[in-house]
């Protein structure tokens, strides 16, 4: 719920020219406060709690071992919050609506959530997945790519122009801010066939390694492409596969289905989905 209210603030701060200054107590302007130190005092116990373990290979005990290569000092406790904040806005909340709209997807296309289940079947057979088995899990990973194209959480990204460039005829002068959206280059029929029909099938390599370069591009492109992808792809893959072994999920009848563009594209009610599972 906090990181909903910071999203949302910060999204409407985007929109507007102007601004009230955060320290003028506003009712919105209080929201985002108190949400910010819910956030923090979450943070603070996650970081404490590594602090008084053993050190451990997950990422934030990484984090806090890491030195730096000049000076071979450590992460002060405001670097290692803000690391530790972007991982649960960047790495989670994303992840977390990626997966929102895929079991959306899989529900109303029951012939692709069977393959998802008898593939993970056949390659865990009702064990945890490994690392090793995650390339083995094809159709998981093309499925969840396929989803990744149609509801991208990430469905807007905004550049600057470091130079004058001209760009379809417009001339785009530098200290320019582009807005290029992965949201509509995914959806256009230039770059896909047929685009707004879910179809796993489209990213195997014969068919996936025609398209343009940056014809697809969730996690966007180029020198700034997200420094997370390969965490989200993998936690996206282990998630998908333990629940897919398992489970069916199924829209609550009559439940609205909207999305909300907001920081990252999330359903604007929530899907409420129940698990039945498979015989």
């Amino acid at each position: 719920e906090a990181i909903t209210v910071l999203l949302k603030h910060t999204y409407r701060r985007v929109e507007k020219v102007l601004n009230i200054p955060e320290f003028i107590p506003t009712p919105r302007n209080r929201r985002f406060q108190k949400a910010l130190k819910t956030l923090d005092r979450r943070v603070f116990d996650i970081i404490e709690e590594h602090r008084r373990m053993d050190p451990d290979r997950d990422l934030l005990s990484i984090l806090m071992q890491a030195t730096d290569d000049d000076t071979n000092e450590r992460m002060d406790f405001r670097q290692l919050r803000n690391e530790t904040i972007t991982l649960l806005t960047a790495g989670h909340e994303t992840t977390a609506n990626a997966l929102t709209w895929l079991w959306y997807l899989l529900s109303q296309h029951p012939e692709f959530e069977a393959r998802v289940h008898a593939e993970v079947q056949d390659v865990l057979a009702g064990r945890p997945p490994t690392v090793d088995d995650l390339t083995r899990l094809t159709f998981t990973t093309m499925t969840i790519c396929e989803s990744l194209r149609i509801y991208t959480p990430i469905w807007a990204i905004v550049r600057r122009v470091i130079a004058d460039d001209e760009i379809g005829g417009y001339h785009i002068p530098a200290g320019s801010h582009i807005v290029i959206s992965p949201y509509v280059t995914h959806r256009h029929p230039e770059f896909w066939e047929d685009p707004e029909t879910f179809d796993p099938e489209r990213f195997l390599p014969q068919r996936f390694n025609k398209l343009h370069h940056y014809a697809y591009i969730p996690f966007g492109g180029g020198p700034r492409i997200c420094i997370g992808q390969s965490f989200a792809k993998t936690e996206t893959l282990i998630i998908t596969a333990m629940v897919a072994q398992s489970f069916r999920l199924r829209l609550v009848p009559e439940h609205p289905v909207e999305m909300d563009p907001a920081i990252t594209l999330r359903a604007r009610h929530g899907l409420l989905m129940t698990l039945h599972p498979w015989e």
